[in-house]
């Protein structure tokens, strides 16, 4: 999967958290939906966001809370995502052979 750099940097300065949090999940599922189709990823707002990233009968929970979401938004525009495919790591998740810029940028 491919991204712009360019592009995200404008995102993470002008969307407000949870937009860019939710853009952020979608662009994760659609990595995700590379390797296999099964793969969902939920945003649910409660005092804090939990990501949810699903594939059958697994389940990974991340709780974002909003000052962490703010402080990954201003570090860099794919601090976000960095955070969030650590946590999938630490889950369990192996990160696969891929094409595309996308985790390169997300992995460097």
């Amino acid at each position: 999967m491919n991204t712009t750099g360019f592009i995200r940097g404008y995102m993470s300065k002008g969307y407000d958290g949870e937009r860019f949090l939710h853009h952020v999940a979608g662009t994760v599922q659609r990595q995700l939906q590379e390797w296999d189709e099964a793969y969902a990823v939920e945003v649910i707002k409660m005092h804090s966001y939990v990501v949810s990233v699903r594939n059958r009968d697994e389940t990974i929970n991340l709780i974002i809370s909003e000052g962490l979401l703010s402080s990954l938004q201003d570090r860099s525009p794919y601090a976000l995502d960095r955070y969030i495919w650590s946590a999938l790591e630490e889950g369990g998740l192996e990160i696969r052979d891929f094409e595309g810029n996308y985790l390169e940028y997300v992995l460097m």
